[in-house]
């Protein structure tokens, strides 16, 4: 007997496959179309899971927003968990928090008393030292000829009043001096006889006139009377310095010529010495002449000089807004060298006490100032003040707050941020208009009202 081949026993396995496929999907067509028996339709549907029984009071899920904290905090907001009602709704509009006692000594919490004082505000800028101009002088040849001698021939050496500073030969100045002598001679030979009186008086005339010109060249009476009793012209004129002070510039040198008018030298007295300084416009009112002044520099650390402001110049530079201001100092040892750069301080002292608080006290956001007020009890307010002038680390104080009232010195940051958060969460919490708002942490649950986890259920 021949065996069949496995290609037609995979082929008699496929026919039998589609065959028995093609009966089970007629016979699902037949139940599908076939009507439903009565019997069928009045059943029941399928009873969902049984529900769980309510679980007891103790073991109710609470969502997240409604657990309340174990521990009181150290810090509570004012109407939102510390307080309830209408005068907790106040104090949250406030601003007001209330800080245990115990926290307030791990957060370093100082405060100090609103009290009068004294405010001396200080206006600090800036100058340089320069010569006084009343102290400066200038030497001048008042008569042409040739320095033949020098006797001081550099800036910066010191001289003294009457102190010879050079000689200068002029023939014009030897035969004035020969004029005078002559004259002289002259009158005193024709004293003693009344015919020669017309004589005498007109050597008197030239005696005169050849006297009062030497003068005007600077000679002085001391040496005209040299000259009359020596009776032989001096070939040259010395020249003296007219106060005492330091060769600030020289501008002559030996054997050099010279005209009358020629500048020669000047001189300027340094123990006392001008100091300017520029100031800001919103600075001027506080400025007035009179006003007291130090100034330091960096070349004696630790030493003030003390003087006071003389003028204030009438204009205004536009390049820098500033007004220019001169101070007068005394310069002890000449310590003050003109050209220094020096820190000047401006003192103004308030007329009367006023209320004033430590810098530290204010916060300053750029708008506005606050101060953490204590109001008791370990409560704190934040409240915006109108400041004046600060100086020597405090601030004048212009409205805002009451003589004998508490300011907070220290943490009065965490204080500050601690009563915007509570503002933030009162304005969630509280319903001014009555509003529905956010339930505030650890409020109790309104009766009726479903979790999330029944209502999910239902």
């Amino acid at each position: 007997m021949r065996r069949p081949s496995l290609l037609a026993i995979f082929l008699a396995g496929v026919v039998l496959g589609v065959v028995a496929t093609a009966a089970v999907l007629a016979g699902w067509r037949r139940s599908a179309d076939a009507p439903q028996t009565p019997a069928a339709q009045s059943a029941p549907a399928a009873l969902p899971a049984p529900r769980r029984p309510p679980a007891a009071p103790s073991e109710e899920f609470v969502p997240a927003a409604h657990v309340a904290p174990a521990a009181a905090p150290a810090v509570a907001r004012a109407g939102v968990a510390s307080d309830a009602g209408s005068g907790a709704a106040a104090a949250a509009r406030s601003g007001e928090i209330r800080i245990d006692p115990a926290m307030l000594q791990d957060l370093g919490v100082r405060t100090t008393l609103v009290e009068p004082r004294v405010v001396t505000e200080s206006i600090h800028t800036t100058g340089y030292v320069d010569y006084d101009q009343r102290l400066v002088s200038q030497v001048n040849a008042r008569v042409s000829g040739w320095v033949e001698k020098l006797h001081v021939a550099y800036a910066g050496q010191p001289v003294h009043r009457g102190e010879t500073l050079l000689e200068i030969y002029s023939p014009e100045l030897v035969l004035t001096q020969e004029d005078y002598l002559r004259a002289r001679q002259l009158a005193d030979t024709h004293a003693g006889g009344d015919s020669d009186n017309k004589a005498r008086n007109d050597g008197s005339s030239l005696m005169s006139a050849a006297e009062t010109r030497l003068r005007l060249w600077g000679i002085a009476p001391a040496e005209l009377r040299k000259l009359a009793r020596r009776g032989k012209p001096s070939e040259t004129l010395p020249i003296e310095s007219p106060a005492s002070g330091v060769v600030t510039e020289s501008k002559v040198v030996e054997g050099a010529h010279v005209r009358a008018g020629d500048e020669l030298y000047n001189i300027a007295d340094l123990s006392r010495v001008w100091v300017y300084a520029d100031i800001y416009e919103r600075e001027l009112p506080k400025v007035h002449a009179g006003q007291q002044a130090e100034v330091s520099l960096d070349a004696l650390p630790g030493q003030r000089f003390d003087g006071i402001v003389t003028y204030i110049y009438p204009s205004v530079s536009e390049q820098s807004r500033t007004v220019r201001v001169r101070l007068e100092f005394t310069n002890p040892g000449l310590v003050l060298r003109p050209g220094m750069y020096v820190k000047v301080t401006l003192l103004h002292r308030a007329p009367q006490p006023t209320l004033a608080v430590p810098a530290e006290a204010v916060l300053d956001s750029g708008v506005r100032k606050i101060v953490i007020v204590a109001t008791g009890e370990g409560r704190f307010q934040p409240r915006e003040i109108k400041t004046g002038t600060q100086s020597e680390g405090y601030f004048q104080v212009l409205g805002g707050l009451r003589q004998g009232e508490r300011v907070v010195t220290s943490a009065q940051f965490l204080i500050d941020s601690e009563s915007n958060l509570s503002e933030a969460l009162s304005a969630m919490t509280l319903t001014p208009e009555g509003g529905a708002g956010l339930p505030a942490a650890g409020a109790p649950r309104p009766a009726g009202a479903a979790t999330p986890a029944e209502r999910g259920g239902r």
